[in-house]
């Protein structure tokens, strides 16, 4: 049996929580140190694109989300607030990714500067999320089992389902969960 499309979301937010929580630490030693593990951060930046933005937003934006508006105009407001909340969480991926090179580069003025800059966007990443997440567990989740009827509720699971088994996407699923959890443990420093 397919789990619903709530619990699908559900079970990837535990994978984006992880990287939160790298992320806020990475900004911690950035802030302590004023050193920073790249090629982690480069790797957080990957994982942010392609599994929490590409695969996980993707089911949301393009899946349910037009289906909860179809079916309620009173959606709309909810999930107004939650796109731009995805949009908000580009935005800190964006500056982090612009600003890697000039983090690794030997004007010591510009990297200094840009790993400021990179401490700033991951720490607001992993405070923005907590809170996105939290909106979606609750008021989302509660609002999909509402307006949904239960063969809705089967039929986007199952689409869900679909696009996560494809060969190709399973595999890249399956490296962003254990990127996660390698993310999630400290380096030494």
């Amino acid at each position: 049996m397919i789990d619903s499309p709530t619990r699908q979301l559900a079970d990837e937010h535990q994978y984006v929580m992880l990287v939160a929580g790298a992320m806020e630490a990475e900004a911690a030693f950035i802030a302590r140190t004023g050193r920073m593990h790249s090629e982690r951060v480069a790797q957080m930046v990957d994982f942010t694109r392609n599994f929490t933005d590409g695969d996980h937003h993707a089911k949301e934006e393009d899946l349910l989300f037009p289906l909860l508006e179809e079916r309620s105009p009173a959606a709309a407001g909810t999930i107004s607030v939650l796109l731009s909340e995805h949009e908000a969480a580009r935005d800190c991926i964006r500056a982090i990714d612009e600003a890697l090179p000039d983090a690794d580069g030997t004007d010591p003025d510009r990297s200094r500067q840009a790993k400021a800059l990179v401490a700033e966007n991951l720490k607001l990443y992993a405070f923005l999320l907590p809170l996105h997440i939290g909106k979606e567990d609750s008021t989302l989740f509660s609002l999909t089992e509402q307006l949904l009827s239960v063969q809705e509720q089967e039929m986007l699971a199952g689409e869900f389902e679909r696009l996560s088994s494809a060969p190709e996407h399973a595999e890249a699923t399956s490296r962003y969960h254990r990127l996660a959890h390698e993310l999630a443990t400290l380096p030494e420093e």
